[in-house]
């Protein structure tokens, strides 16, 4: 068999697979999704809106009040939202969605290679520790009575302030040690999914809605502000946001 013989077979192999590869996506591609959350712009739900708009997956972005809730939790999956109805059967479990949402369009969101998923999976996990680490502070003035105390009792402040003192800079300051590497998002050059989670959790300490955390909490940390920013400058981010109404 001669060289250009083989060369073309080897084109010809080459062009079916990646048809055959593009028909799977077309085929697995979801014919309807829609996502129920709180119209809130807090991780759980937010990092899954931002998913999906990310890999161009149209979506109902169902959002409930917090009033309608209680009617609503005891037909939930689970108790809990936020849920997914794709093509007609619920999922929930916000981990578990946002892992699917990031395997649609190309892909790139969560990436099949074993070093690429590796390291998303271990952003994941520094935002699942943020979140671990400001969970008491952020619970004491909801749910007070959980830890023991009374609206009027909660030490909120001295919570608060103790997080922003001792935890959130050595967060923030892994995140920049990460975009100092990647020049770009915190996997690499492309956003992914721990994008999609880090980017709302940390934009809310410098939103200037959380009692006792100042909105210049980020303005120690040059690359992370970038970072949002280059978040916010994502055709499909921009969009997103512009549709729902947000202010920044």
């Amino acid at each position: 068999m001669g060289l250009a013989c083989q060369l073309s077979i080897q084109a010809a192999t080459v062009a079916a697979g990646c048809a055959l590869y593009w028909l799977y996506k077309r085929l697995s591609k979801p014919k309807s999704v829609k996502l129920t959350y709180f119209d809130v712009r807090a991780t759980p739900g937010e990092k899954i809106r931002l998913a999906l708009a990310l890999s161009g997956t149209p979506f109902e972005d169902n959002r409930i009040k917090f009033a309608d809730w209680p009617a609503l939790k005891p037909k939930t999956k689970y108790g809990a939202m936020p849920f997914a109805e794709i093509d007609g059967v619920e999922y929930a479990q916000s981990g578990a969605i946002l892992r699917w949402a990031g395997g649609l369009g190309d892909g790139s969101l969560y990436p099949s290679g074993m070093a690429e998923r590796m390291k998303v999976e271990e952003m994941l996990g520094v935002s699942d520790d943020l979140q671990r680490a400001w969970t008491p502070a952020f619970y004491m003035s909801m749910k007070p009575e959980q830890f023991g105390y009374t609206k009027e009792t909660a030490p909120v402040q001295k919570l608060r302030e103790k997080f922003m003192k001792e935890e959130f800079g050595k967060f923030i300051t892994f995140i920049e040690n990460e975009l100092k590497q990647t020049g770009a998002f915190v996997c690499g050059a492309k956003p992914t999914i721990a994008d999609c989670q880090l980017y709302p959790q940390i934009h809310y300490f410098s939103r200037g809605i959380a009692d006792f955390v100042p909105k210049d909490s980020l303005e120690p940390f040059p690359l992370t502000r970038a970072w949002i920013a280059r978040m916010q400058a994502l055709p499909a981010v921009k969009e997103f946001e512009t549709k729902a109404g947000y202010n920044a």
